[in-house]
């Protein structure tokens, strides 16, 4: 016999997290008789109850979510049901391989409160675990997720783990990579050869002794190796900038717990939440020292806590932080497997930590930072993504998105969902080139996915562009804007035009030159350039030597008369060949990213910069906010006229000239907005300089800046597909 009563339909990330166990304890102590069980597109659940019995207990799950949940989209219907005599959670229903694949995360509070229990069975066991955290997409072979599908396949689960498995009561119930000391994945210490020094807590032991030593070691951790070293120790950290070829570029650091970070950092509220939180990412903070090792000529400090169980035990044995940046020849992946590592790195590390349980998919840090009160994700891997969201997109078929060429991440439209894949990196190198294709091949085989559209910038010289026919082209700027206008399209009325800023380093432009000051009125389907950066002559296009991009302002704008003092510091043969150069170069751009660099080569007596942004951060550290001077930007036949910026460069001192440029574009962007009675949206590289947004802020401007999706070129592949999708056709 059958009565009335409510089905739920959930999707967002609902499994692999404890949902399930948490709506059976929840019914349970509601009193309620049901099932729950996931689905292919989430979890369903069955209620025999009222609709206030339904109502009440919706309210009570979503303000209970397991710490790893979320709740895309929620749908309840009253329908015929059976009798049940109690709450139950039945096998899942076909077609799972349309679930989500979660990211990885750091270990939580009850894992880590676990680990450092020495009655727990677990006490100090490198790869505790439970549904609230660790290892997922890093371990996945294929769909559905369950344990025969991960890399912990050939590790046969112990009596006591399985009760624990099979309990759904218990927050390790079904979760996938569950072990303990009695079915242990095994820890080894090995030289570059693969020589076995150490095993278990002798390698943790042996590896603190060799970081003490100075030693650099290469440590696996949940999506690949890191490059490890005494964050304190001068030696080392030469050893290893030597050894990396990396000059200059910051290094970032873990530390085993907040207070160790808090001695290094001003730390505020949110900051703290943060790094301690699931996602776990570098955080970029305030230094409190100069640390001109760690991060030579900046005031700034990345640092992360020990976010695995496996780095808790080694800080048990090694006091003082470490420095972790990602083990890998410069431009290519991180590495994930010891062949590799000692194929490619064998001349960096001294020693390396291994485990046997394979990393599938890699995986780098997320890095993030608060501006204004609010966190800002710079690189959207780890804990972050594959990210999934399901929304009503009223377009039906399977499309990819290619995005850009650098800091490259791709976006696939399926079953009206968006899936972003994790970092991948930067294409120019064959590695990250063939790391982007078996990546895309992953997910086409686990979704069994085969694209109707592809999605592209309009750069004719992409290489991983053309493996695909049938392409559609959108502007990279553009994308820019329809990343930053998706994130906050709830803002805006239905096809409401906004005012936009998008700027960057390079990008291509609809009519072939190089953009990235740019000025756009647009929604998701249009766009309008209204304004730009003046176009200016390059020499060449080697963008790391600024003082070449100098040189070309200064040609620009004829000011060789005021810059004798600069060009004193250029041979004269030189100099006059570069001036040759430039006067029969067809070479534009109007990159506002480019005038930053060339005026911090000016200020900063900068011949070349060693990586990207590394001016806007050396000028943060020389902003003085007392200072109330600003230089005048202006525009002149829709082209924004930067003379004075260039003028100040070479005339005034250090601080002020700095503190003018930051004030002079926030000033700008201010007033130029004062013209139209729109939204306004801040978009590309040069919108993460916290110092230019908390300008803004501190001047009561209202503006909207990408927070969730990175507003650098990772975003490039959503801003493409959400384009394409608000398209009519």
């Amino acid at each position: 016999m059958c009565h009335l009563g409510y089905k739920i339909k959930i999707s967002g990330l609902v499994q692999g997290v404890g949902f399930r166990p948490l709506v059976y304890e929840l019914a349970l102590k509601s009193k309620l008789f049901g099932e729950v069980r996931n689905d292919g597109f989430g979890v369903e659940i069955i209620l025999a109850c009222t609709q206030k019995e339904c109502e009440n207990f919706i309210e009570n799950l979503k303000n209970h979510l397991p710490p790893l949940a979320r709740i895309d989209q929620l749908i309840t219907t009253q329908i015929p049901i059976p009798n049940y005599e109690n709450f139950s959670i039945t096998p899942s229903l076909k077609n799972a391989k349309s679930t989500p694949m979660l990211s990885d995360f750091a270990l939580c509070k009850e894992c880590k409160k676990e680990f450092f229990d020495e009655k727990n069975p677990r006490f100090l066991y490198p790869f505790i675990t439970c549904t609230h955290c660790g290892p997922r997409f890093s371990i996945i072979k294929s769909l559905p997720y369950d344990r025969a599908h991960t890399s912990m396949q050939e590790l046969l689960m112990c009596e006591f783990c399985k009760s624990e498995y099979e309990d759904p009561k218990n927050r390790r119930f079904h979760a996938q990579p569950i072990s303990c000391p009695k079915c242990k994945i095994n820890v080894f210490l090995k030289n570059p050869k693969g020589e076995i020094l150490a095993k278990d807590q002798e390698a943790f032991m042996q590896s603190a002794k060799f970081l003490k030593e100075g030693k650099i070691l290469a440590i696996k951790g949940m999506g690949g190796f890191h490059l490890m070293c005494d964050a304190f120790d001068e030696k080392a950290l030469k050893t290893l900038r030597l050894r990396k070829n990396r000059p200059k570029k910051p290094f970032a650091l873990m530390c085993k717990d907040l207070q160790s970070a808090k001695e290094l950092a001003f730390i505020d509220e949110k900051e703290e939440a943060l790094l301690g939180g699931v996602l776990a990412p570098i955080v970029i903070l305030k230094a409190k020292k100069p640390f001109s090792l760690i991060a030579p000529d900046v005031d700034k400090i990345g640092i992360m806590l020990a976010y695995t169980p496996l780095h808790l035990l080694l800080f048990e044995y090694f006091k003082g932080s470490l420095v972790a940046t990602s083990a890998n020849l410069s431009g290519e992946s991180i590495i994930k497997d010891e062949f590799n590592l000692c194929q490619k790195l064998d001349k960096v590390f001294d020693f390396y930590l291994d485990y046997d349980r394979e990393i599938i998919n890699a995986s780098d840090d997320s890095i993030a930072q608060v501006v204004n009160g609010k966190t800002m994700f710079l690189r959207t891997s780890r804990g972050l993504n594959p990210f999934y969201l399901e929304r009503n997109f009223n377009k039906k078929g399977t499309f990819l998105a290619l995005g850009a060429e650098l800091k490259n991440e791709f976006v696939i439209f399926y079953e009206n969902k968006l899936l972003i894949s994790p970092y991948i990196g930067d294409l120019k190198s064959l590695e990250v080139h063939e790391r982007f294709f078996k990546l895309l091949e992953f997910f086409k085989q686990n979704y069994d996915l085969k694209f109707d559209a592809i999605l592209c910038d309009k750069h004719p010289h992409f290489s991983y562009a053309k493996e695909f026919k049938e392409r559609f082209k959108i502007a990279h700027h553009y994308a820019h804007f329809c990343a930053a206008y998706f994130e906050y399209e709830e803002n805006f009325a239905k096809d409401e035009k906004a005012l936009a800023f998008i700027c960057d380093g390079t990008g291509y432009g609809e009519e072939g030159k190089i953009w990235g000051g740019e000025l756009f009125i647009g929604n998701l389907k249009e766009y309008e350039r209204i304004a730009h950066f003046e176009n200016f002559t390059l020499i060449n296009s080697d963008i790391k030597n600024i003082q070449n991009l100098a040189l070309s302002l200064i040609f620009h704008y004829d000011l060789e008369d005021k810059a004798k003092e600069f060009l004193a510091k250029i041979p004269k043969i030189k100099l006059e060949n570069l001036k040759k150069i430039y006067s029969h170069s067809n070479l534009q751009t109007s990159s506002l990213g480019r005038i930053i660099d060339a005026f911090g080569s000016i200020v900063l007596n900068l011949e070349k910069s060693s990586y990207e942004a590394q001016v806007g951060l050396m000028c943060e550290a020389f902003y003085d906010k007392n200072l109330d001077f600003s230089y005048k930007l202006f525009v002149e036949k829709g082209q924004v006229n930067f003379k004075n910026l260039i003028l100040g460069a070479l005339q005034d001192e250090k601080t002020k000239a700095i503190t003018g440029m930051f004030n002079a574009l926030a000033n700008f962007i201010i007033d130029f907005s004062k013209d139209y009675d729109l939204k306004v949206l801040l978009s590309g590289g040069v919108f993460q300089n916290k110092t230019l947004l908390e300008i803004l802020k501190a001047k009561n401007f209202d503006f909207f800046v990408p927070l969730k999706y990175p507003c650098n070129d990772s975003s490039i592949a959503l801003g493409q597909m959400v384009h394409f999708l608000n398209l009519e056709k």
